[in-house]
């Protein structure tokens, strides 16, 4: 059976921070960068869970320092510019091209997961589709997510999800028995626990996520039915205790 793999867009294969910064700075002008304190957290704490500092709004409330007032004020400007999603480059040079060519080598089902909101223009599924084909993907699938990670993740019986917000991953693990792999190219702010604790794999970069993906791929067809969690385990990859 092919590998159905559930993959996030923004921050995993879109650099959408740097979009939200240069139309940030057009609005406020240019702010220093905060610098940060590297710490780990303690996962006694609910707070400490999924810390501010890596959350999904990180780079509006921290690296750029933007008050509510200003974030609010920053997505309503985001919401008027016609066609903002197909505006994005990407995180990593030609890693949306890399994924089309695994996923057509080794018939990966791929479905695009996001929760992007409405912009002026085409609908937020559509620019990312059109976003996908420009980038190299053929046909993409995308998926705009109104509800749980984890349990669209468990609708779909989706074998593995990709994603680089805390939040998500610590989501679908919970609520799914897919793999969860989280892109974490922080240097400056350690993972919370809760991603190790759970059994979310984590790598720096979508370009070793996907050698990762290949490398999982390729154990997977010499085993036998069933066997991905001796596999994962072969590769030093943890899973959650759904799975």
């Amino acid at each position: 059976m092919p590998l159905r793999i559930g993959c996030d867009l923004d921050g995993v294969l879109a650099d959408m921070e740097s979009a939200l910064v240069r139309e940030a700075e057009t609005l406020f002008g240019a702010r220093p960068p905060r610098q940060f304190e590297k710490r780990t957290y303690d996962a006694s704490s609910m707070a400490d869970i999924v810390p501010s500092e890596v959350a999904d709004n990180a780079p509006l409330q921290h690296e750029l320092q933007l008050s509510d007032r200003e974030r609010r004020a920053l997505w309503r400007h985001v919401r008027g510019i016609d066609g903002f999603w197909e505006s994005l480059e990407e995180t990593e040079p030609g890693i949306v091209k890399k994924l089309a060519g695994l996923a057509a080598d080794r018939r990966w089902e791929i479905i695009f997961l996001t929760r992007r909101p409405t912009t002026s223009g085409d609908t937020a599924q559509l620019q990312s589709q059109r976003w996908l084909v420009a980038k190299g993907f053929p046909l993409p699938s995308v998926y705009v997510v109104t509800a749980s990670r984890g349990l669209i993740a468990a609708g779909l019986t989706l074998d593995i999800v990709v994603d680089d917000t805390p939040e998500n991953c610590v989501d679908v693990a919970s609520d799914s028995k897919a793999l969860t792999i989280a892109i974490f190219r922080s240097t400056d702010v350690a993972p919370p626990p809760i991603l190790k604790n759970m059994g979310i794999h984590m790598v720096p970069t979508t370009s070793e996520c996907l050698d990762l993906l290949a490398e999982i791929d390729s154990s997977l067809k010499h085993a036998e039915p069933g066997a991905m969690g001796r596999v994962l385990r072969t590769l030093g990859v943890k899973q959650s205790a759904n799975v």
